[in-house]
């Protein structure tokens, strides 16, 4: 009798602990930015509002490193392969705060010409939000800056990886807990 209430208790914590640990617990968010230019057909609308900056948006500075990263493989072979260009690799390891709900991460490349924000969400699911622009260096007819926005909500599974998909742009997503 205690060995079936040991058991039951065992596979009762099995399976409520894992989302209660991935709800309090820490993060390790790895991303890979890349330009694309590759012939395409597919037809975008050009940004026309700009991303809404959240209020509590934080400084990717403000992270802690993690020791690795484990995109590495997928960043050289981007860097080999002449119809991408890497703009920015960066990992950093985040809280999920209560509520389900990080603080959203800013994003920029060095030249400042890739800029927006990474938030995650846990409602059931993990969520990814991305919310990216990447200005252009050509213009429009009337010489006005052409910008290409990234801004998509996926639900993920840690520790598999994601490809969030422009036709300019593209990101290379990978959300571990720790």
């Amino acid at each position: 009798m205690i060995k079936i209430m040991v058991y039951s208790l065992a596979a009762m914590l099995g399976l409520f602990s894992s989302p209660l640990l991935a709800e309090g617990g820490a993060y390790q968010i790895e991303l890979i930015v890349f330009s694309q230019a590759m012939p395409n057909t597919e037809v975008f609308e050009q940004t026309v509002q700009p991303t809404q900056w959240p209020s509590d948006l934080t400084e990717l500075s403000a992270y802690k490193k993690p020791e690795t990263t484990t995109l590495d493989d997928s960043y050289a072979a981007l860097s080999k392969d002449s119809a991408y260009q890497p703009i920015l690799h960066v990992a950093w390891i985040q809280p999920v705060g209560e509520g389900g709900l990080s603080s959203p991460v800013h994003i920029q490349s060095a030249d400042g010409n890739l800029n927006g924000y990474v938030r995650m969400q846990q409602d059931q699911d993990l969520q990814m939000v991305v919310d990216l622009e990447l200005g252009s260096d050509l213009g429009d007819d009337s010489g006005n800056e052409v910008v290409y926005r990234l801004n998509e909500k996926r639900p993920i599974k840690p520790g598999e990886t994601y490809y969030l998909d422009h036709p300019k742009f593209g990101v290379v997503a990978k959300i571990s807990p720790l």
